[in-house]
């Protein structure tokens, strides 16, 4: 992400408004930006209205602002990524898990999967690093919907995919989570989210879309790098959307 990217994530992530001192605080623990540097962006955001100025050295998103929905894995999937990175720091992966759309969903499910995107050529590696790593779960690599119903239907599982080139990813705790045009795509298209390809499917994007900033352009994007853009473009137009989106 850019420094004007960061600064709108750091005042979603703090609830909206924060303070500069400690977005100076978390952008010099990345070693991104100065705070001669940091005061000319906040001002050029606050002319742009992107933000604005509640006092001295205190911002705030604009009322009515549609945040992004950000993608944050549960503790079980940043540690098993946190493995994967630990034992192959080369490799080009990205992690999440059900519980990500779970504020979207009418019913929720009684079971947890993880999600391990991982470059083609890596995909039998990770698979048996895994499976040897942890034993409680189920490992699924790239499974049929029969496949998952059959061993992976009842108890927590890792279900492993190959990761699409030009994904939407983004950081997230220095491990690679989906970006939520990603994630929508793939809740709509894995064999592994069939009990979401009904009635479900269709509430979680509208309420994902009426909630939180969309980007359609980047969403078809990857449903046609997927080869499901006809699928995806079907559930948005059956959808009620009230905003306009890019």
């Amino acid at each position: 992400m850019t420094i004007t990217e960061n600064i709108i994530s750091f005042a979603e992530q703090q609830g909206g408004s924060f303070k500069k001192k400690d977005l100076l605080q978390a952008q010099r623990s990345d070693a991104l930006v100065n705070e001669a540097s940091l005061s000319t962006l906040l001002g050029r955001l606050v002319a742009r209205g992107r933000l604005v100025k509640n006092g001295w050295g205190e911002y705030a998103l604009p009322e009515g602002y549609k945040p992004r929905f950000l993608v944050r894995p549960q503790k079980d999937a940043m540690d098993i990524g946190n493995a994967l990175k630990e034992r192959y720091p080369l490799v080009n992966f990205c992690i999440w898990d059900s519980f990500c759309v779970v504020p979207f969903m009418l019913h929720v499910p009684n079971v947890n999967i993880t999600v391990v995107d991982v470059e083609r050529d890596m995909e039998a590696t990770v698979f048996d690093a895994l499976k040897e790593m942890y034993t409680q779960y189920i490992v699924l690599p790239h499974p049929t919907k029969n496949e998952f119903y059959t061993y992976g239907d009842s108890k927590d599982c890792i279900v492993i995919h190959p990761l699409y080139t030009e994904s939407p990813l983004e950081s997230f705790r220095g491990l690679q989570v989906p970006m939520a045009e990603k994630l929508l795509v793939d809740i709509a298209v894995n064999p592994e989210f069939d009990y979401l390809q009904g009635s479900e499917v269709f509430t979680i994007f509208e309420r994902v879309f009426r909630s939180c900033s969309i980007s359609r352009s980047a969403l078809l994007r990857y449903a046609r790098r997927r080869g499901s853009i006809d699928s995806i473009q079907q559930i948005i137009s059956n959808i009620d959307l009230t905003t306009d989106y890019d």
